[in-house]
């Protein structure tokens, strides 16, 4: 019985060692069965200080087995294991444990060298505990863990824009009632592209000023409407989202031939002096209730799932809330922390495939540079969030703020934006990128910029404060 449960296992896998343990480098030895026997289904775990050691496949003949170099350990980041059949292997005077496990309960038995396995559930798993309706608190660090050594940096084109005095367009200073549209110019770069109004925004809508603070924009895929999440006045947490019916909009010339009737229609209604033209104008304005928005400048579409989501506070104790379309108001929170040397960014974006974006310049990863962008990408689930390093950076960022992220599905590019800069970088190639792949644009302006969006068909739209306006740019291949 003992040879006919040994032949059953020709195959498995066989995790020992690769450091300084006996077994090392010795994919040719031959090994002894000693022993093998059913225990009981107990917990493991294996802990990070042995991701860097190696895994192995057994063959097995008779009773005999053979070592094949296969892996290293670092895809048990989460995994808590249930023991199943022990093991023995000899080899001269050393005896080597292995314990025959299953990922939780589930899948293909493995075998793991006893001395690297914890007892008890992976402290590192993921799961959430429902504090409140749509309210879910993540257990378990959101950031898969990675070797920092082993993280790597492009030396991409410097076109850092250091931090300017944000300045009004010199239009708005003349008269708040712009009836022309502005151009924000681009002067350096490997992709050049201007950037004109499409649309001025409302400044006050209810009191003075209480519009005047866009963070972010999303457009929807066909550029028919687009939602800008604002704050109440800068540095404040509490805003709201609001949507606007371009297709509606145009009609009334807000994109053409009368660009101010939008900012009017919208003081005349602060001012109890709405006229039936001002009216049906607000008609394709839906004001979202107020809520605590937090920074405001990570309000991003999912074009995987047709979800909004944005980040409601970020840093060590983070939230990330989906939008409700409908009522403008959020839905769902998920709070959770990346792990205890990370924050979590203020920027957010989606892929195609629904991956999660944020990019920083501030955590230190290994002997990568001051200022050098990290990118972070992962999955929004139901009830929790995670996400891993992407091990290759960017040795300059576009700027010294993080003002926004956004993925353009017509090129497959994500985009890096801060004051007065671009940098795009494509999807496909990312953890691998070469400098000639990378895109960058630095614009002649003092504008603040706040949020970036892209249509399905490649429509680039830039929200831009002091006044606050959206402008398209000259190309869709931006």
């Amino acid at each position: 019985m003992q040879i006919k449960s040994i032949g059953l296992l020709l195959g498995s896998l066989l995790v020992i060692s690769g450091g300084a343990r006996p077994l090392a480098g010795q994919a040719a030895t031959t090994y002894h069965v000693n022993k093998l026997k059913v225990t009981k289904h107990q917990h493991y775990y294996v802990p990070t200080s042995h991701f860097q050691q190696y895994s192995w496949y057994l063959g097995l003949h008779g009773k005999h087995a053979t070592l094949k170099h296969a892996s290293r350990l670092t895809k048990t980041t989460r995994t808590t294991y249930t023991s199943y059949k022990r093991i023995q292997l000899k080899h001269g005077k050393t005896t080597v444990t292995l314990l025959g496990v299953r990922p939780n309960n589930r899948g293909q038995v493995v075998w793991i060298n006893q001395h690297y396995l914890h007892a008890g559930a992976n402290p590192n798993r993921i799961r959430a505990t429902k504090t409140a309706k749509g309210h879910y608190q993540q257990h378990g660090d959101a950031l898969d863990w990675y070797n920092p050594k082993q993280f790597k940096t492009l030396r991409n084109a410097d076109y850092y824009v250091t931090t300017y005095p944000f300045a009004r367009s010199s239009a708005y200073q003349a008269s708040k009632y712009q009836k022309t549209p502005t151009t924000i110019k681009a002067v350096a770069g490997s992709h050049l592209a201007n950037f004109k109004t499409q649309v001025y925004l409302p400044i006050t809508m209810h009191t003075t000023g209480d519009f005047s603070n866009p963070q972010s924009v999303v457009m929807t895929p066909h550029g028919q409407g687009m939602y800008i999440m604002q704050t109440t006045h800068s540095y404040s947490t509490t805003g709201r989202v609001v949507y606007y019916d371009l297709a509606g909009l145009k009609q009334y010339g807000i994109t053409s031939t009368h660009m101010d009737r939008l900012r009017r229609a919208s003081h005349d209604r602060a001012v109890n002096k709405l006229t039936a033209t001002d009216q049906a104008i607000l008609s394709h304005v839906k004001v979202g209730p107020q809520f605590t928005t937090g920074h405001g400048q990570s309000l991003a579409y999912n074009p995987h799932n047709h979800q909004l989501w944005f980040i409601g506070h970020g840093g060590k104790h983070a939230n990330l809330q989906r939008l409700s379309k409908t009522t403008l108001k959020p839905i769902k929170k998920i709070s959770f922390h990346l792990n205890a040397k990370t924050s979590m960014g203020s920027v957010l974006t989606f892929d195609s495939h629904g991956t999660a974006y944020f990019y920083s310049a501030a955590p230190k990863v290994g002997s990568a540079p001051k200022g050098s962008v990290k990118l972070f990408a992962g999955k929004i689930g139901k009830t929790t969030v995670r996400f891993h390093l992407v091990m290759q950076g960017l040795r300059y960022s576009p700027g010294t703020i993080a003002q926004t992220m956004s993925y353009n599905a017509h090129r497959n590019r994500l985009y890096l934006v801060s004051n007065g800069s671009i940098i795009s970088l494509p999807v496909s190639h990312l953890g691998h990128l070469k400098r000639s792949a990378i895109e960058s644009t630095m614009f002649q302006t003092t504008r603040e910029f706040e949020g970036l969006s892209f249509t399905s068909t490649g429509g680039a739209y830039l929200l831009v404060n002091r006044g606050a306006e959206v402008l398209k740019a000259t190309t869709n291949q931006f």
